[in-house]
């Protein structure tokens, strides 16, 4: 059986990490410097970051911020928590773009910001977004946690803050981290304010958490792979409930309380290094793998066809008969799945047909080591299913 992904990390750099951890504990070697730039960040996760930026920001109770309508509960519950209103965007399932026309209809009085969400890896457009909250003097947050590729692109210029995940299953992880811009001198240094009163996370937490990063690493092989997904089928185990246990960032409730810690040393130490060494060419691999097993696939199926600057985090394409389409290919040795992501989508009145739904959504494996002979083959299951 061929994994549905595997953790965007070497083996080299989680056991740096974990010497990061020791040296921490014996107090040798060093700290993890300052960036040079005044207005970057770096925190626990995009969660932290974009609830310290609202704390910031402190919009009246009642406040409206226009979002994308798709995106991780815990993005939606923040915004809940600091008692306003999520508005949601539709995005178009071909462009992953959000329709400015309907961005700039529903700007109200009472309308405070905009977050825009890059989703699987495409790019969206922010020209234009970025136009119409300059005029409306809204302020602009980019939340690039699924489309990080390095120096390619660092968020729009002009948006006020721009988030990155390196959580567990993102691109160039750290395990836990995240990275913000800051394009406001106010909102930047009350962010950094706010953060220092939070405690530090604990250093053995984000040992064992490496530890367990190479379990993961290693359940992810092809053989042990195999012999683990035949092991949940016999013992009637959902495989995409086991699997999300070991990935999810914050599990259960009470989000504002788990998220409101700085990381530890040892944890900005792996981010850094993680940042400095990225090479952008991996970002290529996807792309070529995402050609390789998409060239037969309907353009109407597939996800962001016509985004200029997908990047291809996962993979997914619309199909009428999911279930069938994941049977069809695990019982060919492909591990796809409709729960590849905890994404949910808000309710947003009138559904055009070109819209990114959720329910019709499988995800295909992101294997970019995947040998040419299996990716013929999965192409081939692929075209096939077509006719089913």
């Amino acid at each position: 059986m061929i994994p549905r992904g595997k953790i965007d990390i070497a083996y080299t750099d989680i056991f740096a990490g974990i010497y990061y951890c020791i040296a921490d504990f014996f107090k040798v070697g060093r700290d993890q410097k300052k960036s040079e730039n005044k207005h970057e960040f770096s925190c626990l996760s995009v969660r932290t970051g974009f609830d310290l930026v609202l704390s910031a920001l402190n919009f009246p109770a009642g406040s409206e911020i226009l979002v994308t309508d798709i995106n991780i509960p815990d993005m939606f519950n923040i915004i809940a928590a600091h008692q306003l209103i999520a508005v949601p965007l539709r995005v178009n399932r071909q462009s992953l773009n959000i329709n400015v026309q309907q961005l700039a209809e529903a700007i109200t009085p009472n309308t405070k910001a905009i977050l825009v969400t890059h989703l699987f890896g495409g790019i969206m457009d922010t020209d234009e977004i970025i136009a119409i909250a300059k005029n409306n003097n809204l302020t602009l947050i980019e939340d690039c946690a699924q489309a990080y590729v390095g120096d390619v692109y660092k968020g729009n210029s002009q948006s006020d803050v721009v988030m990155f995940s390196f959580g567990l299953i993102k691109t160039n992880t750290s395990l836990t981290g995240a990275f913000l811009r800051i394009n406001n001198d106010t909102v930047y240094h009350d962010v950094i304010e706010l953060s220092l009163d939070y405690p530090v996370q604990s250093r053995i937490i984000f040992f064992k958490k490496l530890w367990k990063v190479v379990f993961m690493k290693l359940l992810t092989t092809k053989v042990i792979y195999t012999l683990f997904y035949k092991i949940c089928v016999k013992k009637g185990k959902d495989i995409d409930q086991v699997l999300s246990g070991f990935t999810r960032g914050f599990p259960g409730q009470n989000i504002i309380q788990k998220i409101r810690y700085r990381p530890c040393v040892p944890n900005l130490n792996l981010l850094a290094r993680r940042l400095k060494n990225f090479k952008s060419d991996a970002i290529d691999k996807r792309k070529k793998f995402a050609t390789d097993i998409l060239k037969d696939v309907l353009a109407d199926m597939q996800i962001g066809n016509l985004n200029k600057r997908h990047s291809y985090w996962v993979l997914p394409i619309q199909v009428n008969d999911p279930d069938k389409l994941i049977n069809h290919l695990r019982s060919n040795g492909f591990d796809a799945t409709q729960k590849a992501s905890s994404l949910i989508k808000l309710a947003s009145g009138m559904i055009d047909k070109n819209d990114l739904l959720l329910d019709n959504l499988v995800y295909l494996p992101m294997y970019v080591n995947m040998k040419n002979s299996d990716r013929v083959k999965l192409a081939g299951l692929l075209k096939d299913s077509i006719m089913l």
